[in-house]
């Protein structure tokens, strides 16, 4: 009887980890349509960052000025932490 629930308990979780959503290969195939169409405009900047905790990369694409900013904002970011930490570090007053 045990062999019998063991068994079937299985196929049970193999057949429900082999199915996938029909819906995704569309989903997917409309992003790479959508991602090729923004990586040949000359105002779009597409790159690949990987998220936080994963090691998998994420496609991101954004307009050219969008992205210039963003890395003009955080060098001032940087920038300013880093005087920060030089200034207070190894002040004995």
């Amino acid at each position: 009887m045990i062999k019998i629930i063991t068994l079937m308990t299985l196929v049970t979780l193999v057949s429900a980890c082999s199915s996938s959503a029909p819906e995704y290969a569309e989903k997917s195939a409309a992003n790479d349509k959508k991602y090729q169409q923004m990586a040949k405009d000359k105002n779009m900047v597409c790159e690949y960052r990987a998220t936080t905790g994963s090691h998998r990369k994420k496609r991101t694409c954004m307009a050219k000025e969008l992205s210039e900013e963003i890395r003009r904002i955080n060098q001032e970011a940087l920038r300013s932490q880093a005087s920060k930490g030089q200034t207070s570090a190894g002040s004995s007053i």
